[in-house]
Protein backbone atom coordinates (compact mmCIF):
# COMPACT_ATOMS: atom_id res chain seq x y z
CA UNK A 1 0.00 0.00 0.00
CA UNK A 2 1.44 3.78 -0.24
CA UNK A 3 -0.35 4.77 2.40
CA UNK A 4 2.58 2.71 4.35
CA UNK A 5 5.23 3.26 2.26
CA UNK A 6 4.69 7.19 3.00
CA UNK A 7 4.13 6.43 6.93
CA UNK A 8 7.37 4.39 6.95
CA UNK A 9 9.21 6.95 4.85
CA UNK A 10 7.81 10.04 6.24
CA UNK A 11 8.57 8.52 9.85
CA UNK A 12 12.44 7.32 8.98
CA UNK A 13 13.27 10.74 7.80
CA UNK A 14 11.59 13.00 10.09
CA UNK A 15 13.65 10.19 12.83
CA UNK A 16 16.63 10.89 10.96
CA UNK A 17 16.92 7.92 9.76
CA UNK A 18 16.28 7.79 6.40
CA UNK A 19 18.78 6.76 3.64
CA UNK A 20 19.89 8.68 0.18
CA UNK A 21 18.74 5.16 -2.29
CA UNK A 22 15.49 4.86 0.09
CA UNK A 23 14.57 9.12 0.29
CA UNK A 24 16.82 10.97 -2.64
CA UNK A 25 14.10 14.41 -1.88
CA UNK A 26 14.82 14.38 1.90
CA UNK A 27 18.73 13.85 1.71
CA UNK A 28 18.95 15.82 -1.74
CA UNK A 29 17.14 19.08 -0.46
CA UNK A 30 16.43 19.19 3.72
CA UNK A 31 14.55 22.44 4.36
CA UNK A 32 12.61 23.62 7.44
CA UNK A 33 9.47 24.36 4.78
CA UNK A 34 10.36 20.04 3.67
CA UNK A 35 10.04 19.31 7.46
CA UNK A 36 7.01 21.21 8.62
CA UNK A 37 5.49 19.45 5.71
CA UNK A 38 6.35 15.99 6.54
CA UNK A 39 5.69 16.67 9.82
CA UNK A 40 1.80 17.99 8.78
CA UNK A 41 1.45 15.40 6.58
CA UNK A 42 2.54 12.51 9.27
CA UNK A 43 0.39 13.99 11.56
CA UNK A 44 -2.78 14.01 9.18
CA UNK A 45 -1.70 10.00 7.90
CA UNK A 46 -1.67 8.91 11.36
CA UNK A 47 -5.39 10.43 12.01
CA UNK A 48 -6.69 9.25 8.47
CA UNK A 49 -9.92 6.93 8.34
CA UNK A 50 -8.29 4.74 5.34
CA UNK A 51 -10.08 3.04 1.74
CA UNK A 52 -8.14 1.16 -0.48
CA UNK A 53 -10.50 0.91 -3.82
CA UNK A 54 -10.22 -2.52 -5.70
CA UNK A 55 -12.19 -2.62 -8.79
CA UNK A 56 -14.47 0.13 -7.39
CA UNK A 57 -11.86 2.82 -8.67
CA UNK A 58 -13.27 1.85 -12.11
CA UNK A 59 -16.79 1.31 -11.28
CA UNK A 60 -16.70 5.01 -9.80
CA UNK A 61 -14.87 6.34 -13.31
CA UNK A 62 -17.76 5.03 -14.90
CA UNK A 63 -20.35 7.42 -12.67
CA UNK A 64 -17.79 9.86 -13.93
CA UNK A 65 -18.22 9.29 -17.50
CA UNK A 66 -21.71 9.36 -17.14
CA UNK A 67 -22.34 12.79 -16.24
CA UNK A 68 -18.80 14.05 -17.91
CA UNK A 69 -21.20 15.19 -20.98
CA UNK A 70 -23.54 17.73 -18.96
CA UNK A 71 -21.15 19.12 -17.10
CA UNK A 72 -19.24 20.49 -20.24
CA UNK A 73 -22.86 21.36 -22.12
CA UNK A 74 -23.89 23.63 -18.41
CA UNK A 75 -19.83 24.22 -17.77
CA UNK A 76 -20.89 23.38 -14.27
CA UNK A 77 -17.80 21.50 -12.41
CA UNK A 78 -18.33 17.32 -12.69
CA UNK A 79 -17.94 17.71 -9.01
CA UNK A 80 -20.98 19.52 -8.21
CA UNK A 81 -23.38 17.11 -9.42
CA UNK A 82 -22.34 14.77 -6.69
CA UNK A 83 -24.06 17.34 -4.50
CA UNK A 84 -22.96 18.39 -0.80
CA UNK A 85 -21.02 15.09 0.59
CA UNK A 86 -20.34 14.40 4.01
CA UNK A 87 -17.11 13.49 4.85
CA UNK A 88 -16.59 10.20 6.74
CA UNK A 89 -13.93 11.69 8.67
CA UNK A 90 -12.01 14.76 9.35
CA UNK A 91 -9.01 13.25 7.59
CA UNK A 92 -9.63 10.31 4.88
CA UNK A 93 -7.00 8.72 2.95
CA UNK A 94 -8.04 6.98 -0.21
CA UNK A 95 -6.23 4.79 -2.45
CA UNK A 96 -6.68 3.27 -5.88
CA UNK A 97 -4.01 1.65 -8.33
CA UNK A 98 -3.24 4.24 -11.29
CA UNK A 99 -1.78 1.73 -13.59
CA UNK A 100 -5.45 -0.36 -13.18
CA UNK A 101 -7.72 2.17 -13.93
CA UNK A 102 -5.30 3.89 -16.82
CA UNK A 103 -5.95 0.15 -18.65
CA UNK A 104 -9.77 0.42 -17.72
CA UNK A 105 -10.31 3.73 -19.47
CA UNK A 106 -8.66 2.51 -22.68
CA UNK A 107 -10.05 -0.71 -22.77
CA UNK A 108 -14.06 0.73 -22.74
CA UNK A 109 -13.20 3.93 -24.90
CA UNK A 110 -13.54 6.60 -21.80
CA UNK A 111 -12.89 10.20 -23.57
CA UNK A 112 -9.80 10.95 -21.61
CA UNK A 113 -7.83 8.60 -23.50
CA UNK A 114 -9.09 10.02 -27.30
CA UNK A 115 -5.61 11.01 -27.90
CA UNK A 116 -3.64 8.40 -26.14
CA UNK A 117 -2.33 5.24 -27.92
CA UNK A 118 -2.34 2.99 -24.58
CA UNK A 119 -3.25 3.10 -21.61
CA UNK A 120 -1.98 6.07 -19.37
CA UNK A 121 -1.25 5.92 -16.02
CA UNK A 122 1.37 4.26 -13.38
CA UNK A 123 1.71 3.28 -9.82
CA UNK A 124 -0.64 3.97 -6.81
CA UNK A 125 -2.45 6.98 -6.40
CA UNK A 126 -3.37 8.42 -2.85
CA UNK A 127 -5.82 11.21 -1.99
CA UNK A 128 -5.30 12.49 1.89
CA UNK A 129 -7.93 15.07 2.27
CA UNK A 130 -8.05 17.44 5.29
CA UNK A 131 -11.12 19.08 6.77
CA UNK A 132 -9.66 20.45 10.16
CA UNK A 133 -9.70 24.08 9.07
CA UNK A 134 -13.32 25.54 8.58
CA UNK A 135 -12.40 27.73 5.73
CA UNK A 136 -10.78 25.41 3.36
CA UNK A 137 -10.50 22.19 2.63
CA UNK A 138 -6.71 21.10 1.69
CA UNK A 139 -6.22 18.23 -0.90
CA UNK A 140 -2.78 16.25 -1.52
CA UNK A 141 -2.07 13.80 -3.94
CA UNK A 142 0.47 11.64 -4.27
CA UNK A 143 1.21 9.57 -6.79
CA UNK A 144 5.33 8.41 -7.03
CA UNK A 145 5.25 6.66 -10.41
CA UNK A 146 6.61 3.00 -11.29
CA UNK A 147 10.55 2.91 -9.87
CA UNK A 148 10.16 6.66 -8.65
CA UNK A 149 10.89 7.15 -4.81
CA UNK A 150 9.68 10.71 -4.58
CA UNK A 151 6.88 11.23 -2.57
CA UNK A 152 5.98 14.63 -2.04
CA UNK A 153 3.33 16.20 -4.42
CA UNK A 154 4.42 19.04 -5.76
CA UNK A 155 1.20 21.22 -4.86
CA UNK A 156 -1.80 20.96 -2.91
CA UNK A 157 -5.76 22.13 -3.87
CA UNK A 158 -7.20 24.12 -1.38
CA UNK A 159 -11.46 24.09 -1.96
CA UNK A 160 -12.84 27.34 -0.11
CA UNK A 161 -15.77 26.79 1.25
CA UNK A 162 -18.92 29.33 1.42
CA UNK A 163 -20.86 31.55 4.12
CA UNK A 164 -23.05 28.48 4.70
CA UNK A 165 -19.72 26.16 5.34
CA UNK A 166 -20.56 24.10 1.70
CA UNK A 167 -17.70 23.35 -0.85
CA UNK A 168 -17.39 25.76 -3.49
CA UNK A 169 -15.91 23.96 -6.46
CA UNK A 170 -15.73 26.97 -8.22
CA UNK A 171 -13.21 28.66 -6.29
CA UNK A 172 -10.48 26.97 -6.13
CA UNK A 173 -6.32 27.86 -5.06
CA UNK A 174 -3.46 25.99 -5.69
CA UNK A 175 -1.07 25.78 -2.86
CA UNK A 176 2.27 24.96 -4.42
CA UNK A 177 5.37 23.59 -2.98
CA UNK A 178 8.38 25.70 -2.70
CA UNK A 179 10.86 23.22 -1.02
CA UNK A 180 9.40 20.68 -4.11
CA UNK A 181 10.08 23.36 -6.78
CA UNK A 182 13.42 23.45 -4.99
CA UNK A 183 14.31 19.85 -5.43
CA UNK A 184 13.61 20.15 -8.99
CA UNK A 185 16.12 22.80 -9.87
CA UNK A 186 18.69 20.80 -7.40
CA UNK A 187 18.52 17.81 -9.92
CA UNK A 188 18.91 20.27 -12.95
CA UNK A 189 14.65 20.06 -14.09
CA UNK A 190 14.41 23.57 -16.65
CA UNK A 191 11.99 25.57 -15.19
CA UNK A 192 9.85 24.59 -18.14
CA UNK A 193 9.79 21.12 -17.69
CA UNK A 194 9.04 21.88 -13.46
CA UNK A 195 5.82 23.91 -14.86
CA UNK A 196 4.58 21.20 -17.10
CA UNK A 197 4.85 18.83 -14.29
CA UNK A 198 3.11 21.38 -11.76
CA UNK A 199 -0.08 21.88 -14.46
CA UNK A 200 -0.31 17.95 -15.04
CA UNK A 201 -0.35 17.45 -11.03
CA UNK A 202 -3.51 20.21 -11.06
CA UNK A 203 -5.34 18.76 -13.40
CA UNK A 204 -4.82 15.01 -12.62
CA UNK A 205 -5.38 15.98 -8.75
CA UNK A 206 -8.74 17.57 -9.88
CA UNK A 207 -10.10 15.27 -12.34
CA UNK A 208 -9.60 11.78 -10.51
CA UNK A 209 -10.75 13.65 -7.43
CA UNK A 210 -14.15 12.49 -8.40
CA UNK A 211 -13.03 9.29 -7.44
CA UNK A 212 -12.87 9.68 -3.66
CA UNK A 213 -15.69 12.20 -3.64
CA UNK A 214 -17.97 9.35 -5.45
CA UNK A 215 -17.11 6.92 -2.86
CA UNK A 216 -17.83 8.94 0.33
CA UNK A 217 -21.69 9.40 -1.70
CA UNK A 218 -21.93 6.12 -2.22
CA UNK A 219 -20.83 5.04 1.49
CA UNK A 220 -23.52 7.29 2.62
CA UNK A 221 -26.33 5.92 0.13
CA UNK A 222 -28.96 3.37 1.96
CA UNK A 223 -27.54 0.55 -0.32
CA UNK A 224 -24.05 1.67 -0.66
CA UNK A 225 -24.31 2.31 -3.98
CA UNK A 226 -23.52 -1.23 -5.21
CA UNK A 227 -19.77 -1.64 -2.92
CA UNK A 228 -18.66 -3.82 -0.54
CA UNK A 229 -16.52 -2.41 2.71
CA UNK A 230 -14.60 -5.03 3.93
CA UNK A 231 -12.59 -4.13 7.47
CA UNK A 232 -8.69 -5.33 6.80
CA UNK A 233 -5.48 -5.14 8.51
CA UNK A 234 -2.50 -2.42 7.39
CA UNK A 235 -0.01 -3.36 9.78
CA UNK A 236 -0.16 -6.80 10.64
CA UNK A 237 1.36 -8.02 14.01
CA UNK A 238 4.83 -9.17 13.04
CA UNK A 239 5.06 -5.80 11.60
CA UNK A 240 3.92 -4.04 14.76
CA UNK A 241 6.45 -6.35 17.11
CA UNK A 242 9.54 -4.85 14.82
CA UNK A 243 8.44 -2.07 14.82
CA UNK A 244 8.66 -1.90 18.93
CA UNK A 245 11.85 -4.14 18.58
CA UNK A 246 13.69 -1.22 16.34
CA UNK A 247 11.54 1.47 18.14
CA UNK A 248 9.58 3.17 15.07
CA UNK A 249 7.32 4.84 16.62
CA UNK A 250 5.55 6.24 13.27
CA UNK A 251 4.36 2.79 12.39
CA UNK A 252 2.63 2.15 15.79
CA UNK A 253 1.03 5.69 15.76
CA UNK A 254 -0.59 4.78 12.07
CA UNK A 255 -4.29 3.43 11.36
CA UNK A 256 -4.07 -0.51 12.03
CA UNK A 257 -7.12 -1.14 9.80
CA UNK A 258 -8.48 0.10 6.47
CA UNK A 259 -11.56 -0.41 4.61
CA UNK A 260 -10.75 -2.14 1.06
CA UNK A 261 -13.86 -1.39 -1.23
CA UNK A 262 -15.01 -3.76 -3.51
CA UNK A 263 -18.07 -3.95 -6.20
CA UNK A 264 -20.72 -5.73 -5.58
CA UNK A 265 -23.25 -7.62 -8.18
CA UNK A 266 -25.40 -4.29 -8.85
CA UNK A 267 -22.21 -2.48 -9.38
CA UNK A 268 -20.82 -5.88 -11.61
CA UNK A 269 -23.96 -5.42 -13.63
CA UNK A 270 -24.25 -2.30 -13.80
CA UNK A 271 -20.60 -2.18 -15.53
CA UNK A 272 -20.90 -4.94 -17.87
CA UNK A 273 -24.36 -3.12 -18.99
CA UNK A 274 -22.55 -0.15 -20.07
CA UNK A 275 -19.94 -1.54 -21.79
CA UNK A 276 -22.04 -3.60 -23.65
CA UNK A 277 -24.04 -0.18 -24.88
CA UNK A 278 -20.90 1.62 -25.41
CA UNK A 279 -19.51 -1.17 -27.77
CA UNK A 280 -22.76 -1.02 -29.52
CA UNK A 281 -22.71 2.51 -29.85
CA UNK A 282 -19.13 1.72 -31.55
CA UNK A 283 -20.14 -0.39 -34.03
CA UNK A 284 -22.92 1.89 -34.88
CA UNK A 285 -21.26 4.77 -35.43
CA UNK A 286 -18.50 3.30 -37.73
CA UNK A 287 -20.84 1.94 -39.90
CA UNK A 288 -22.67 5.14 -40.00
CA UNK A 289 -19.72 7.72 -39.39
CA UNK A 290 -17.01 6.57 -40.25
CA UNK A 291 -13.73 9.03 -41.92
CA UNK A 292 -14.37 10.54 -45.25
CA UNK A 293 -12.49 9.57 -48.27
CA UNK A 294 -9.22 12.37 -47.42
CA UNK A 295 -5.79 12.67 -48.11
CA UNK A 296 -3.54 12.65 -44.62
CA UNK A 297 -0.16 14.57 -45.73
CA UNK A 298 3.33 13.05 -44.52
CA UNK A 299 4.20 13.75 -40.38
CA UNK A 300 6.05 12.64 -37.86
CA UNK A 301 4.45 9.99 -35.23
CA UNK A 302 5.91 10.52 -32.11
CA UNK A 303 5.83 8.15 -29.18
CA UNK A 304 6.39 7.93 -25.15
CA UNK A 305 8.75 6.13 -25.70
CA UNK A 306 10.76 8.70 -27.68
CA UNK A 307 10.45 6.52 -30.42
CA UNK A 308 9.65 8.06 -34.18
CA UNK A 309 8.43 6.95 -37.34
CA UNK A 310 7.69 9.20 -40.66
CA UNK A 311 4.18 8.28 -41.81
CA UNK A 312 3.82 8.91 -45.41
CA UNK A 313 1.31 10.31 -47.33
CA UNK A 314 -1.50 8.71 -47.90
CA UNK A 315 -5.63 8.13 -48.21
CA UNK A 316 -7.70 7.54 -45.57
CA UNK A 317 -11.01 6.46 -44.93
CA UNK A 318 -13.68 5.63 -47.15
CA UNK A 319 -16.25 7.03 -50.34
CA UNK A 320 -19.13 8.03 -48.84
CA UNK A 321 -22.63 5.78 -49.52
CA UNK A 322 -24.44 7.84 -51.76
CA UNK A 323 -27.60 9.05 -50.15
CA UNK A 324 -26.51 9.75 -46.77
CA UNK A 325 -24.78 13.23 -45.09
CA UNK A 326 -21.15 12.96 -44.07
CA UNK A 327 -18.94 14.77 -42.08
CA UNK A 328 -15.02 13.91 -41.02
CA UNK A 329 -14.62 13.77 -37.60
CA UNK A 330 -11.95 15.45 -35.51
CA UNK A 331 -10.74 14.48 -31.71
CA UNK A 332 -12.28 16.98 -29.19
CA UNK A 333 -9.94 19.21 -27.75
CA UNK A 334 -11.72 19.62 -24.19
CA UNK A 335 -11.55 15.85 -24.07
CA UNK A 336 -9.56 16.16 -20.37
CA UNK A 337 -10.31 18.87 -18.55
CA UNK A 338 -9.96 19.80 -14.48
CA UNK A 339 -13.26 19.05 -12.13
CA UNK A 340 -12.68 22.52 -11.05
CA UNK A 341 -12.08 25.85 -11.82
CA UNK A 342 -8.75 26.51 -11.35
CA UNK A 343 -7.20 29.42 -11.82
CA UNK A 344 -4.25 29.95 -14.40
CA UNK A 345 -0.81 29.44 -13.36
CA UNK A 346 0.79 33.00 -13.32
CA UNK A 347 3.45 34.13 -14.88
CA UNK A 348 7.04 32.57 -14.22
CA UNK A 349 9.31 34.95 -12.54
Amino acid sequence: MLYKDLISTYGSSLAGKSKPQDDPVWNLAWSEARQDFRSNAMDALQQAKVFLLDHAAAYADTLHDANKDESRATGQAAMSYLGEIALPAKVTWVEFDSGALGKSRYERGSSVTVHDDGPVGSGLRGYLIDDRNPDHLRIWMFNPREGSKIMDPISALLVKRTGSGDLDYGDVSEDLSRSMVDFRVRIGNPIEKIEALRHIHRVETGYDLFLPFALFGMLNSPDLGGIIPTPEETFTAKEGKTARKFGKSWLLGAQKSHLTIRIGPKAAAHMKERQARRDFEREMQAAWTGPVRHWVSEHERRYKSGKVILVKGHQRGHKPLPGFATRVMGPRDDAISSEFHLPSCPEKE
